[in-house]
């Protein structure tokens, strides 16, 4: 990847329009933003060339840079990620997209922010982000027959609108279809057809996007580890998503974390190495994380100091009522981790799972004396919905915080502000109209020891 200053060169490439047919299929979108560096992705057509985009900061036009791809291109599927480094903090860019030296041309600005640091300075800084998982994209030849599982896209419109500082992708982004999961031509065309629809442009560009993965992005429904495929999932997965790091050297996967002001997100992955659900619940070699994903995922709880631990998975945590998967079908992993919680007094603490095809809050106090753990679930984007829900034994379990069980199309926001170790997080649903459906309020206390 090559940086260098531009004048001339790229007021002389800015008057050609895009006049090649379908160059650009998908994007851009925002991947990983730091403080000195972002990621932006976008997927191209196979006859494309030659991938550059151009960068400025906001107001500066006139003192732009460019940075080319420098991978492979003219492959079937193409999608690609350009990392922009050498950055100013806490400022804002614009930049453009040019294939084949032809700027691309969008209905909405391009721009990415840098993280401040606020750090040894001031009061972490107010932030919000998205979540919701379960966006079904239909493509008849490939759907099964009957009332279409999509049930529509109007969901990302107020999503896009939204004053937050990045979506988290919380699993079934994509659905494999039967025709789908049997070849890697199929796995990596799904990811594609999902990526290019039309409706989640705007979406892409407006904001940073981080992403885990459960079974239908993974494999067949309730897929585990003995998918024979699952290495090109993990491909496909990292090649359309632009999380900063998947996995670690020795233990594959999809799992990694990311800092926001002043919380830290655990992006797990409870497909790569999961035994399947048919193993008796009890039987102690039956894996979710596995145990070098349990193990690093201790020691980075360990490691923070972050007041707001999020735990992102796809499965819901701490579930007891559920037929459907959840980890407390995994009892001696479900168990090793609320001991390490406890013992070690961690807290902060807070799941973000999807899944269920509804949203819902659960409150479970894991020992005496311990604050309640949270799980927010948020489900689905654009998939059926599970209106039975409201009639099962399951919504009058009294882990479930009443009133947050909405079994409609839906997504979360969380906002946390205020001044140091005085932080309040704000937890809003809404509807796929942009309505806010159900509001809870946590303090920071509220995630702490009582004794504090």
């Amino acid at each position: 990847m090559r940086h260098f200053t531009i004048f001339s060169v790229c007021f002389l490439i800015t008057f050609f329009t895009s006049n090649a047919q379908n160059a650009l299929v998908s994007g851009p979108m925002l991947g990983y933003s730091e403080h000195r560096e972002v990621l932006i992705w976008l997927e191209v057509s196979p006859k494309v060339e030659e991938v550059s985009i151009s960068y400025w900061k906001s107001g500066e036009k006139n003192n732009q840079r460019l940075v080319h791809f420098e991978g492979e291109l003219g492959r079937t599927f193409n999608p690609i990620k350009i990392a922009i480094g050498g950055l100013d903090m806490n400022t804002t860019y614009d930049y453009a997209v040019f294939l084949d030296k032809r700027q691309q041309n969008f209905d909405y600005p391009l721009q990415f922010s840098t993280k401040k640091l606020w750090e040894w300075r001031e009061d972490p800084p107010k932030f919000s982000f998205l979540m919701g998982s379960c966006a079904y994209i239909n493509d008849t030849p490939y759907d099964r027959p009957g009332d279409p599982y999509g049930k529509g896209t109007e969901i990302f419109k107020p999503m896009s609108e939204e004053d937050a500082d990045f979506m988290l992708w919380l699993g079934d982004n994509t659905y494999l279809r039967e025709a789908d999961w049997s070849s890697e031509y199929g796995i990596q065309y799904r990811f594609h057809h999902t990526r290019k629809h039309p409706d989640l442009q705007a979406f892409w560009a407006k904001m940073p996007h981080y992403a885990i993965w459960d079974d239908h992005d993974f494999g067949p429904n309730n897929s585990n580890k003995s998918f024979e495929l699952k290495d090109v999932a993990l491909q496909s997965f990292t090649d359309y998503w632009g999380n900063r790091t998947y996995g670690e050297a020795d233990n594959k996967g999809t799992y990694g974390k990311f800092t926001y002001a002043d919380a830290e997100f655990y992006l797990l992955d409870s497909r790569y190495h999961r035994s399947t659900d048919r193993i008796k619940d009890d039987d102690p070699n039956k894996d979710f994380w596995g145990e070098k994903q349990m193990e690093w995922l201790k020691n980075s709880l360990l490691s923070s100091y972050a007041p707001f631990k999020f735990i992102a998975n796809g499965s819901q945590i701490l579930n007891a009522a559920s037929k459907s998967e959840r980890m407390q079908q995994y009892q001696a992993e479900y168990k090793e981790l609320m001991d390490f919680i406890t013992e070690y007094q961690i807290e902060g603490v807070v799941f973000l799972t999807g899944d269920r095809h509804f949203a819902e809050m659960i409150e479970v106090t894991p020992a005496e004396g311990f604050y309640p753990l949270r799980d927010i679930t948020s489900s689905p984007l654009t998939a059926g919905t599970y209106d039975s829900v409201l009639k099962s034994e399951e919504v009058k379990h009294p882990s479930v915080v009443k009133e947050t069980i909405l079994p409609e199309h839906n997504y979360i926001k969380i906002t946390i502000e205020g001044k140091r170790k005085k932080r309040e997080m704000t937890i809003q649903a809404f509807d796929k109209t942009g309505k806010e459906r159900w509001k809870r309020m946590l303090k920071m206390e509220d995630l702490q020891m009582e004794s504090k």
